[in-house]
């Protein structure tokens, strides 16, 4: 019996190993239809998508980084450059 309760443990940790973590929110490709390059300001895409999961430095101003991935291998990718306060150019996949 103890033996039984070993091995089902052990496949339990196991399992619980290999699970890949959720990460971010969807991201609405009607949201993403709403950007506009040198008119979408930065306010209007924290009210879109909210914090962004990465904010780096960019040569013109910030990239903001969005990721959503679902923990079963469905991802989707966000990332929007600022010139000043307005995006200059964004991609989504």
């Amino acid at each position: 019996m103890k033996f039984v309760i070993i091995i089902s443990i052990v496949l339990i940790v196991i399992s619980a190993g290999c699970a890949t973590p959720k990460i971010g929110s969807p991201i609405a490709t009607s949201k993403v239809q709403q950007i506009r390059s040198g008119y979408t300001t930065r306010d209007d895409i924290l009210n879109l998508f909210g914090t962004p999961l990465r904010n780096v430095a960019g040569e013109t101003g910030e990239i903001w980084v969005y990721r959503y991935l679902d923990g079963k291998g469905v991802g989707q990718e966000l990332v929007v450059s600022f010139n000043g306060d307005k995006v200059s150019i964004f991609s989504y996949r």
